[in-house]
C-alpha cells in the first residue's frame, strides 16, 4: 500500500514539475502532406491553433485548417476537393519533459467536390474526428503526425511540420 501511494504522489509531482510545450495564448502553424485511403494523390493542408486555456494535463486549442487534393476517377475525369473547417483540439502537454504532445480534436466545416467534367459538383457539411501526436524538436518547432476519420470519405494520415509563435 505504502508504494502504491509513494508512486502516486511520484507520479503527480512528476507532472506538476513538467515544462508543458504549450500555454495559454501560443500558436501553432503549418503545414501537412496527406495521405487518402479515396485515391492515391497527396492532400496539400495548412493548420492554425491558438491555447486558450490549460485544463488539467492539457491545454485547449481553438483553430482552422484547409485541405485541398485533386484526383482521378477510373474514367478519364479529374475532381479537386477543398475542405475548410474551424478545429478544436485537447492537446495532452504535460507528458515528460512536454517535447511529445499527443492531442485529440474534432473538425466541424465545409467541403466542395469540383469536377473538371460533366460531373455535378457536390458540396456540404464536413465532420472529422482526428487524434495525433506533435515532438517538438525546438522550443518553436515540431514535427506532426495527423489521422482523421470523417464523413465526405475523407479519411488520412498526415504528416507536418507545426511552428509555435
Amino acid at each position: 500500500m505504502k508504494t502504491t501511494i509513494f508512486t502516486v504522489i511520484f507520479i503527480m509531482c512528476l507532472i506538476a514539475s513538467s515544462n508543458a510545450q504549450l500555454k495559454d495564448g501560443d500558436n501553432l502553424m503549418g503545414g501537412t502532406l496527406g495521405f487518402w485511403a479515396r485515391n492515391s494523390s497527396p492532400t496539400f493542408g495548412f493548420n492554425y491553433e491558438n491555447q486558450i486555456t490549460q485544463a488539467g494535463i492539457g491545454s485547449i486549442g481553438l483553430g482552422a485548417l484547409l485541405r485541398y487534393s485533386n484526383y482521378s476517377n477510373p474514367a478519364p475525369e479529374r475532381f479537386s476537393n477543398i475542405f475548410l473547417g474551424g478545429q478544436a483540439n485537447y492537446n495532452f502537454n504535460q507528458i515528460a519533459s512536454g517535447k511529445f504532445v499527443p492531442f485529440l480534436g474534432v473538425v466541424l466545416g465545409f467541403y466542395s467536390n469540383s469536377p473538371d467534367g460533366n460531373s455535378v459538383k457536390t458540396n456540404g457539411l464536413w465532420a472529422w474526428g482526428q487524434a495525433g501526436m506533435r515532438y517538438f524538436f525546438s522550443p518553436a518547432v515540431a514535427g506532426a503526425v495527423r489521422f482523421g476519420l470523417g464523413n465526405a470519405n475523407f479519411n488520412a494520415l498526415e504528416l507536418g511540420v507545426d511552428f509555435k509563435f
